[in-house]
């Protein structure tokens, strides 16, 4: 399958992805679509899950077929004026790059929320280290962390994309949110768990910089209850108490709602 980026304008891309849909013939493409991120807003103490576009002005179209993609394009009117004004620039996109996209975002397009929660009780940390468990999308970019911004809820990431140095903001879920309970659209979010966690050091350098040093991975075992605050009990997995994340045994993966 080969990926092309399609770059427009900031705030176009919608327009662009219904254009293409409407106007260009479905045999001469795979799939057309933007890629969409959640982020979390905190208002009057709660979390609030939105989407936004990921990378702003760009789609990404999908071909089958190998072969130069904008002479297809360049036979739609509606493409082919956009093209000629400036308004649209077709990029094929490496096997890397299109694996690493795939890998954060899924066939949804959506790159979910990461879970980064403290071990509050220090396990197997030493003094100045902070630990913490990690899943989700920012499993598979703990080497290009930059910063963490905890109380704005997301990672900044430096990753370098179809030949440009990207920056990449990184929506996560900490503590507090998972006892508190987060909302998407007025409702509570079902959200759920990866297979597994990454372990997390974030220690401080002489500096005073951060050094983020990932661990080992785990895999939780079916019935396991565990706590945002750092314990694991053995449960059978049909109730827990707000802020507890939980692995069912008939629905390995899923969160327990909270709140």
């Amino acid at each position: 399958m080969q990926w092309y980026l399609l770059k427009t304008w900031t705030g176009r891309e919608e327009e662009l992805v219904k254009e293409i849909r409407r106007t260009m013939p479905a045999y001469m493409y795979e799939n057309v679509f933007i890629i969409y991120t959640e982020r979390i807003w905190r208002r009057q103490g709660r979390s609030i899950v939105h989407t936004e576009p990921l990378f702003h002005g760009c789609a990404f179209l999908t071909c089958r077929e190998p072969g130069p993609v904008w002479h297809r394009l360049e036979r739609v009117p509606f493409l082919s004026q956009w093209m000629a004004a400036g308004y649209l620039s077709v990029y094929p996109l490496m096997e890397k790059d299109a694996e690493f996209l795939q890998r954060i975002a899924g066939d949804e397009h959506l790159m979910r929320l990461s879970y980064v929660l403290r071990e509050r009780n220090g396990l197997n940390g030493t003094e100045g280290t902070d630990r913490y468990r990690v899943s989700g999308p920012l499993e598979y970019c703990l080497e290009d962390i930059d910063n963490i911004e905890f109380r704005k809820r997301f990672v900044k990431l430096h990753k370098r994309l179809w030949g440009e140095d990207m920056v990449i903001a990184m929506g996560i879920v900490l503590n507090e949110d998972m006892e508190q309970g987060v909302v998407c659209e007025g409702i509570e979010a079902d959200m759920k768990m990866p297979d597994g966690w990454t372990m997390l050091e974030i220690r401080k350098a002489a500096d005073g910089k951060c050094l983020y040093v990932s661990g080992e991975k785990t895999l939780p075992e079916k019935g396991m209850i565990y706590s945002v605050n750092g314990k694991a009990d053995s449960a059978d997995g049909t109730e827990c108490p707000a802020g507890t994340i939980t692995v069912l045994p008939e629905t390995y993966g899923e969160i327990a709602r909270v709140g």
